[in-house]
C-alpha cells in the first residue's frame, strides 16, 4: 500500500516537472509579449501622428505629458497629439498667413511707389509740375490727384493745340527753300513769359540748323576727301570732322538772323512764339576753310585737298559771300 502511494506522488512530482518546464520553454521562445491587433492599430496611428507633428517642426507629447496634462491611458494619448497636431498646424498657418500679408503689403508698396514715379514723369513730359505729396494723407489718394492733374493738363493742352493750329502762320508751315549758300531753321516754344517763349523758340531752331549745317559740311568734305584720294587716312578724317563741329558750333551763336517770328497768346495765359531763323552758309564755309588752313594735321594734304571740285565749290561760296 505504502508502496503504491509513493509511486504515485512520484509521477505526479515528474508531471508537474515537465509541465513547468514546457511553460518556461514557451516564454522564452515568444520573447516580447505579442500585441492584439487593437494594440497595433494604436500604436501605428500613435507613430503616424508622432511623424506628422515632427514634419512640420513640432515636438510630440510623450505619454507622461499627456498624462501631465490630465489625459490617462493611450487613448487619451492619442487625443493630446491630435490636439497638438491641430494647435501646431493652425499655428503654422496663422504664421504663413502673416508672411503672405507683410509680402502682399509690400508689393502694393512698391507699385504704389512705381505708380507715383510714372504719373509724375508723364505730367513732366506734358512740360508741367507733379503737385506736392505732402498734401495727400495716403498714396492712393496722391496716385488719384496726379491722374486728375493729367487729365486736365491734357484738357488744356487739347485746348493750347487746336488754338496753336489756327495761329500758326502759313511761313512757318511752308519755309523758303534754302540755297548753297543759305540755311533756313525753324522753331517755336511756349512759356508764361513773352521773352523766354521767344528765346527758347530760337534755341530750337538753333538746334536744327546746327544739325543740318554739320550734314552739310560733313557730306562735301566727305566728297573732297574721296576725290583727293585721301579717304583711308583717319587721323585726316577726324580733324576734319572735329572741325566741322567748332564751325557748326560757332554758327549757333553768331551769324544767324531772324527771318520772320510770331508770337500767340494761349488760352491758359501762356504765349507760343514762332520763329525761322536764316544762317548764310558761305560765312560757314569761309571759316571751315579758314580753320583747315591752320590745322596742321590738314596741311600735308591741303594741295591735294585744294585740287578737287568739291574744294573749289567751297572756295567760290566763300569768294561771292565775300565780294572778292
Amino acid at each position: 500500500m505504502i508502496r503504491t502511494i509513493f509511486k504515485t506522488l512520484t509521477l505526479l512530482s515528474l508531471f508537474f516537472m515537465l509541465t513547468a518546464q514546457e511553460g518556461c520553454q514557451t516564454t522564452s521562445s515568444m520573447g516580447e509579449k505579442k500585441l492584439s491587433p487593437k494594440q497595433t492599430v494604436k500604436q501605428d496611428m500613435i507613430a503616424k501622428i508622432q511623424t506628422d507633428i515632427m514634419s512640420i517642426g513640432g515636438t510630440p507629447l510623450t505619454e507622461d505629458e499627456a498624462k501631465y496634462k490630465g489625459a490617462l491611458g493611450k487613448d487619451k494619448y492619442i487625443l493630446a497629439l491630435e490636439k497638438q497636431l491641430l494647435e501646431i498646424k493652425a499655428l503654422k498657418q496663422e504664421e504663413k498667413n502673416e508672411a503672405k500679408k507683410k509680402a502682399d503689403e509690400a508689393e502694393k508698396e512698391k507699385n504704389r511707389a512705381a505708380a507715383i514715379q510714372a504719373v509724375k514723369k508723364e505730367i513732366l513730359f506734358l512740360g508741367e509740375t507733379p503737385m506736392p505729396e505732402y498734401e495727400f494723407t495716403s498714396e492712393d489718394k496722391y496716385i488719384a490727384a496726379l491722374r486728375k492733374q493729367i487729365e486736365e493738363i491734357k484738357k488744356i493742352k487739347s485746348e493750347e493745340e487746336f488754338k496753336i493750329n489756327a495761329e500758326i502762320p502759313e511761313w512757318y508751315q511752308t519755309m523758303p527753300q534754302g540755297s548753297e549758300t543759305v540755311m533756313y531753321a525753324r522753331g517755336s516754344a511756349t512759356s508764361a513769359d513773352l521773352d523766354n517763349s521767344e528765346q527758347r523758340a530760337v534755341e530750337n531752331a538753333l538746334i536744327k540748323l546746327s544739325t543740318q549745317m554739320n550734314n552739310r559740311i560733313n557730306t562735301k568734305t566727305n566728297i573732297a576727301v574721296k576725290e583727293a584720294g585721301v579717304d583711308a587716312d583717319l587721323t585726316l578724317k577726324t580733324e576734319m570732322k572735329r572741325i566741322t563741329s567748332i564751325v557748326v558750333k560757332q554758327a549757333t551763336v553768331t551769324g544767324y538772323k531772324i527771318h520772320k517770328t510770331k508770337m500767340a497768346p494761349l488760352a491758359n495765359g501762356k504765349y507760343r512764339t514762332f520763329i525761322v531763323i536764316e544762317f548764310p552758309l558761305s560765312l560757314a564755309y569761309k571759316a571751315y576753310l579758314t580753320n583747315l588752313e591752320n590745322s596742321t594735321s590738314v596741311s600735308a594734304n591741303m594741295d591735294k585737298l585744294k585740287n578737287t571740285e568739291a574744294f573749289k565749290e567751297l572756295e567760290e561760296y566763300v569768294n561771292n559771300f565775300t565780294g572778292a
